[in-house]
């Protein structure tokens, strides 16, 4: 499933022609992602011999509300696209410690700028009303995943996270019906399996809940897609976006049922002190 950058925005314009202006930026989009990627506004402008309206008027003739919602899709396909050595080669220099830190605090403002509430609530909505959800994910996003699975239980959802073997996978996918879910972490490198096993499990009729870093055939299958930043100037990407993303999902699933979540949650907590977990 993968596309380069290119290939992308030539799909976005489906053959129609842009005025001369718009035509310069689309051209640099296509050509010159390393810089397209992180640029502002007016960098791109600045480059591209037009004015900041320019820019924000071509991602909306490519389907975006305005640069920001553009750049967040762009940028994670072409981080999707590089090999460890150009990675290895343009990060690590010298982000460490709190220029670390700094890096996540930027990817948090971007993510407040770019997504919309109500998205949170509507994919809130789907995991409250579910019989039994499945979480896919892989390597580094299965932490957050894991997160959201254990949070979710601990609110009173069934909810199970499904990292290991594809075989395993495929069984927990096989069994869920309409009224379940299916959760996919669809960001950075995702195995083809788990892109697979979600597509699938929408043709049968399961809802999909995506959270991913780019638009991909498993986002534009889902019924709701929580779109994250996880570009960083480091070997690996942001974590933290994805986390506050769950935090903000499991505070809206109690909402919809406060008296049931807090049931549960005290439920939870007379087990732990029966188990030892919790010592007074």
């Amino acid at each position: 499933m993968s596309q380069s950058v290119s290939a992308w925005v030539d799909k976005l314009v489906e053959g129609r022609a842009p005025s001369p202006a718009l035509g310069r930026v689309v051209e640099l989009l296509r050509a010159d992602p390393e810089l397209c990627a992180f640029a502002t506004t007016q960098q791109l402008a600045d480059v591209a011999g037009v004015n900041i309206a320019t820019v924000t008027r071509t991602a909306q003739f490519l389907g975006f509300s305005g640069w920001p919602d553009l750049v967040l899709d762009y940028r994670g396909r072409y981080l999707a696209t590089l090999t460890a050595d150009r990675i290895l080669s343009a990060s690590g220099s010298g982000v460490k410690g709190l220029a670390s830190i700094m890096e996540d605090v930027r990817a948090l403002e971007s993510l407040s700028t770019t997504l919309d509430e109500s998205v949170i609530d509507a994919a809130a909505e789907l995991i409250r009303r579910s019989k039994r959800t499945v979480v896919l994910a892989t390597g580094i996003f299965a932490g957050p995943a894991a997160q959201l699975a254990h949070g979710a239980q601990l609110l009173g959802c069934d909810v199970s996270l499904q990292t290991g073997a594809v075989s395993a996978q495929m069984t927990a996918v096989r069994q869920l019906k309409a009224d379940d879910l299916v959760i996919t972490f669809n960001i950075w490198k995702t195995t083809e399996a788990i892109n697979q096993l979600a597509i699938m499990a929408a043709e049968r009729g399961v809802p999909l809940l995506a959270i991913a870093d780019r638009s991909t055939p498993v986002v534009q299958r889902s019924d709701v897609a929580i779109t994250v930043p996880s570009e960083s100037a480091r070997y690996l990407p942001s974590t933290i976006p994805a986390t506050a993303v769950i935090q903000a999902l499991l505070m809206g699933v109690a909402e919809q049922d406060r008296t049931g979540a807090e049931a549960s949650l005290r439920e939870a907590d007379e087990m732990w002190k029966r188990v030892g977990v919790v010592v007074e």
